[in-house]
């Protein structure tokens, strides 16, 4: 007997667009992000049914830092978290899920080196479970806005 075999997972990218204050873009770039350890439990949890009152396995808030440490699945917050933002769009097609995070030129400027999204979160930084952490090389000033998408892959 030949026993089919499949592969599941949670697989991200993490597409950030900078835009001039008219709306055109600057410049665009797509990074590969990790999926935490923490939020891969979560979602056992969830599919268990097991009651977690503080996983409920929706992302709700996207932060940009200034960290540079190298991001692994056993992140549970960013390193130097500066700005955070709700979810501002999300839309899905079939397994694909794309959720988007709008910071106006008025936030989070500087030189941003990492990404991360929450589940859970509040509007205070390191709150939620760390969903995703990624490294970026974004330099944002008060001339830019930065919109940050994160496409999620279920297999």
């Amino acid at each position: 007997m030949i026993e089919a075999k499949e592969n599941y997972g949670i697989d991200g990218k993490v597409i950030c667009t900078l835009r001039d204050l008219e709306g055109n873009v600057v410049w665009e770039k797509e990074y590969h992000n990790i999926v935490t350890s923490a939020a891969k439990a979560g979602f056992a949890q969830l599919i268990n049914a097991e009651t977690s009152p503080t996983f409920t396995g929706i992302v709700n808030y996207g932060a940009v830092g200034t960290g540079t440490s190298t991001p692994a699945t056993s992140d549970t917050q960013l390193q130097t978290e500066v700005g955070r933002k709700t979810v501002n769009g999300r839309s899905r097609a079939a397994n694909v899920t794309t959720l988007e995070f709008y910071f106006d030129p008025t936030e989070a400027n500087g030189n941003l080196k990492e990404f991360g999204a929450f589940i859970d979160g509040t509007a205070s930084a390191n709150t939620g479970t760390l969903f995703d952490r990624v490294s970026i090389d974004v330099v944002k000033t008060s001339l830019n806005s930065l919109t940050i998408s994160l496409v999620i892959t279920v297999s």
